[in-house]
């Protein structure tokens, strides 16, 4: 295990390191910057799942609990590859000790940190108005408004803070759809203080993204499950009326990111 973390290292090393040598080269800062629609994240392969961040209220006493596996039955029409399956049981239970004491009734994953040499890696999506995610809610009905898409900065990974926006499940036949989300829908959080003053979300240095179940708030407890595809950028050309079939944004997953 430990290999292999250290053989992502040096791939993204090398990586951001060509990357950066190209642009010089062709001198592409000097470029019309692309608007196109752009992968992000992909939740195909088991390294893709493997990598995700998970965490629920269980970490600090709760009851809720979180998984994220590789769902080989997604290989239909609608997607065509195995997707990640988001899924547990949200609890507003605690141990006696801490009843009254903490917030419970929440689970959640990111995507990593990709750490290299030269740094973090982040996503620039200066030039894109919308986060994008192909997902599909199952689970229990009840909880299909409790999902929320979170977005971690460089910036804000410093100050223990994130950017939060509810992910608005349409469909009600557990079929897959895509949701568009403005950036500038996204609330700014701050963990444990008060937040600083709104500014815009900085989407220039997009560190991770995430998904959330979140009972707490509305006392809602039980089964979730969704089903996650891929997440990537997007601006008002690119936005597709959902209608059950392929993923609009067809992509070939980058391995190694």
């Amino acid at each position: 295990m430990a290999s292999s973390r250290w053989s992502t290292f040096w791939r993204r090393t090398r990586s951001a390191f060509e990357d950066g040598s190209r642009k010089i080269i062709r001198m592409e800062g000097a470029d019309i910057p692309s608007r196109a629609p752009r992968l992000l994240y992909a939740f195909n392969t088991p390294t893709d799942v493997a990598e995700a961040v998970l965490g629920s209220d269980l970490d600090i006493g709760g009851q809720s609990t979180v998984g994220l596996t590789l769902d080989n039955s997604s290989t239909d029409e609608s997607i065509g590859r195995p997707t990640a399956k988001f899924s547990g049981k949200l609890s507003l239970d605690v141990r006696p000790d801490l009843r009254g004491r903490i917030n419970v009734g929440y689970a959640g994953f990111k995507t990593p940190v990709r750490s290299t040499l030269f740094g973090k890696m982040t996503d620039n999506a200066y030039f894109h108005d919308y986060l994008a995610l192909r997902v599909r809610a199952a689970g229990d009905p009840i909880l299909h408004n409790s999902f929320f898409v979170n977005v971690q900065t460089l910036d804000s990974m410093q100050h223990k803070s994130l950017w939060q926006s509810k992910l608005t499940i349409k469909r009600q036949d557990n079929d897959w759809e895509t949701v568009y989300l403005p950036f500038s829908d996204f609330e700014f959080f701050t963990i444990g203080e008060d937040p600083p003053q709104r500014e815009p979300i900085d989407k220039e240095n997009i560190l991770t993204v995430g998904i959330s179940v979140l009972g707490g708030r509305t006392s809602l407890t039980g089964p979730y499950e969704l089903g996650v595809d891929s997440i990537w950028i997007a601006n008002d050309e690119d936005i597709v009326p959902d209608s059950p079939g392929p993923n609009p944004f067809v992509h070939k997953p980058e391995e190694g990111l």
